[in-house]
């Protein structure tokens, strides 16, 4: 069931939402020891309409009743995405291969979490008509579960300011990745529940603003907490997104056959 509101595409005035719906095309973020490419999706999609997935009953206990999934509102500022305002409500029962949760990528011990969710979109074409527009949302909690070598990077409820660390919030929207590790940047991820062990549940709410992760020329791929590198591939602070909303992930088994970190709850 298609359930996508249209609005003006260069317009403030009212929001376009998608409400409670499956993505129709998802990627699992696999939480790699280097910072991973931007996607080369295109802009535009022939996939249908965003279908309802369903879903099941939620945990009341998580933020905002969520336990599989979240809720984001976006206001981008700049660039191709620039004038465009989005509501998504995702509901993630029953799509595993938007969870990355285990040891894949680390050897001694570590355990990372990450969640992908990538959708497309019907988007109005401001002549009339519509056009379809692949969005990609990620949250990189990154090492729930550190070593000697590499330590954890979430660890426990409370606020996480945004910084060149995990947690992190990612956006690819027109073309432009948008990420919350970008230096001086004002938001935060506040968990409310925390865990590292399969079956238990991160939940928490978020806000701020994402900037555009668009490298200048010869910048490499360097980590985004060498100042030098993180100023060239965070390049253009005229191009943003701000973003609001919460979340709730039930973590799955692990991908390596574990059953989860050490600790948690």
């Amino acid at each position: 069931m298609t359930q996508t509101a249209l609005s003006p595409r260069r317009a403030r005035r009212s929001r376009q939402q998608v409400r409670r719906s499956g993505p129709v095309l998802l990627a699992a973020w696999l939480i790699a020891c280097s910072d991973p490419a931007p996607s080369t999706a295109p802009d535009t999609a022939s996939a249908a309409d965003v279908a309802d997935s369903g879903g099941g009953g939620v945990d009341s206990a998580t933020v905002g009743g969520w336990s599989q999934g979240y809720s984001i509102t976006l206001d981008f500022v700049g660039g191709q995405a620039g004038g465009i305002d989005l509501d998504l409500d995702r509901d993630l029962y029953e799509i595993p291969t938007a969870f990355s949760f285990g040891s894949t990528h680390y050897v001694h011990g570590e355990v990372g979490f990450a969640v992908a969710d990538t959708m497309t979109l019907k988007l109005d074409d401001g002549k009339g008509g519509t056009v379809d527009s692949q969005i990609e949302i990620s949250f990189n909690f990154g090492l729930v579960v550190g070593s000697t070598v590499n330590p954890v990077h979430t660890d426990k409820a409370g606020p996480y300011p945004f910084s060149c660390q995990p947690p992190e919030i990612r956006i690819f929207f027109k073309n432009t990745q948008f990420r919350s590790n970008c230096a001086g940047l004002t938001g935060s991820v506040v968990l409310d529940k925390y865990a590292n062990v399969t079956g238990g549940t991160i939940a928490g709410s978020f806000q701020g603003r994402l900037q555009a992760y668009y490298p200048q020329a010869g910048a490499t791929a360097a980590t985004p907490c060498d100042a030098a590198e993180n100023a060239k591939m965070c390049s253009k602070p005229d191009r943003y997104v701000d973003v609001k909303g919460h979340f709730g992930f039930t973590l799955p088994a692990k991908a390596d056959g574990g059953g989860g970190g050490s600790g948690g709850g």
